[in-house]
């Protein structure tokens, strides 16, 4: 899986695993990334989407 969110277009970012001896290691942070069936300008489909968007989606507007 690509890790991929269709919402944001957030990717996979790249960075290094350090050990004690300080050695360097290319590592890979992805996304998580869950299938959900949402409603999305009126139209229900399955999507791919990040946590991050889920809970932000689930907020309640702000009232002043």
């Amino acid at each position: 899986m690509s890790g991929r969110c269709e919402i944001c277009e957030r990717k996979p970012l790249y960075g290094n695993n350090s050990n004690f001896s300080q050695k360097r290691t290319r590592r890979r942070f992805v996304l998580n990334v869950h299938h959900r069936r949402l409603e999305i300008n009126g139209i229900k489909r399955n999507v791919k989407i990040c946590t991050r968007c889920l809970r932000t989606m689930s907020k309640l507007p702000k009232t002043k």
